[in-house]
């Protein structure tokens, strides 16, 4: 029997043990009290970007007098045992916000519970997220998984960012009193685009076209068709973009640019059409008007409806209005830009959050 046959007979999650052994590193940390954000992202999705950078100086608002440690996604089996070694009973451990927890993004999902068995006597804070589920036996054993392991924890905090979710989260816990559910936004809606880094311009051009085409996308050939046709119709020049990059294991400095020349994008742009959460919400940040379209699941259309109803630069079109949409692109053609220093929503909204965090 060969190498390649004898690697295809060990388990999957043995060779991760042997990965992460492998690898381990050492891990210096600062001696006062830390706070850590893990699965932090050093990958090429601008959103799951922005959410790390939003979250870090959220809690470094909130925590003075921590040191907050970002522990990045790819590194997160070859530190953890460093950082085990060191913790403190006054450390928190934070995990990423964003829409990777359920069974869609199951790897995710598999590091979130190795961090919160990791660390039983620290007060965990899950950063708002999305739970994806359906009536499958995948994803019924996925939530299963979640219940069993969070469950376990004595002091964890799981927070949603839009009320379906919560609504399930409270179902999942209803008998586990140690497990904390809170709804507060996306924490991204925490920042604003002047902090982010963002470009300012002289006069905002042209429509950006940024719309999904991966398995989270619910527009057919027909509805493409239909936005490209208004799109092309106004006479501006239309430019296609995503909030996905590509590229795995970045550096620090390479994901702050993609997240600050993305969001100057938005700025410089006089209209955004997208079908992503944060190309919604980074647009609302940079201040350029947005028409935004639902995708496969809850996040986009809960996430309006929870936070953003009423914002003047928004308009949410379900999939059986886009016939008439380009009478919602001229309406918002029309609109000046916000300003750059503007959060989009009321930071009364984070006080749940934030007793979570302050509460040691």
């Amino acid at each position: 029997m060969n190498i390649a046959a004898i690697k295809k007979l060990i388990p999957l999650r043995l060779k991760k043990h042997l990965a992460a052994y492998m690898g381990a590193r050492g891990l210096p940390l600062p001696t006062g009290k830390r706070c850590f954000i893990f699965l932090a992202a050093d990958y090429g999705n601008i959103g799951d970007i922005a959410i790390s950078h939003a979250q870090k100086q959220y809690l470094q608002r909130v925590l003075t007098d921590y040191d907050v440690v970002s522990v990045a996604i790819s590194q997160t089996r070859f530190v953890l045992d460093s950082i085990k070694k060191q913790i403190k009973e006054t450390d928190i451990v934070t995990i990423i916000g964003g829409g990777n927890m359920g069974g869609t993004y199951p790897d995710i999902e598999e590091l979130r519970q190795l961090v919160i068995k990791s660390f039983p006597a620290n007060r965990i804070v899950c950063f708002p997220q999305t739970l994806d589920w359906n009536d499958s036996i995948q994803s019924k054993r996925a939530l299963q998984r979640i219940v069993k392991v969070y469950a376990k924890h004595p002091d964890i905090h799981v927070f949603a960012r839009e009320s379906i979710t919560s609504e399930k989260l409270f179902e999942l816990f209803a008998e586990y009193s140690n497990v904390h559910i809170g709804l507060v936004p996306d924490i991204v809606m925490s920042a604003n685009a002047t902090v982010l880094g963002t470009t300012d311009c002289l006069a905002p051009s042209g429509i950006l076209r940024c719309l999904r085409d991966d398995k989270e996308a619910a527009l057919s050939a027909e509805q493409y068709a239909m936005i490209d046709k208004a799109l092309a119709d106004t006479g501006y020049q239309i430019e296609k973009t995503d909030t996905h990059a590509g590229g795995s294991q970045l550096y620090e400095a390479h994901c702050t640019k993609l997240l600050t020349d993305k969001l100057s994008q938005f700025r410089a742009a006089k209209l955004v059409v997208t079908d992503r959460l944060h190309g919604m919400i980074l647009c609302l940040l940079s201040g350029t008007p947005c028409l935004v379209l639902p995708n496969s699941n809850h996040k986009i259309r809960q996430t309006q409806l929870d936070w953003l109803g009423g914002h003047p630069r928004l308009v949410f079109l379900e999939l059986e209005e886009i016939a008439d949409i380009a009478t919602f692109i001229d309406s918002l053609l029309s609109l000046p830009h916000g300003m750059m220093d503007e959060s989009p929503v009321d930071m009364a909204e984070y006080d749940d959050l934030k007793k979570a965090l302050v509460a040691i």
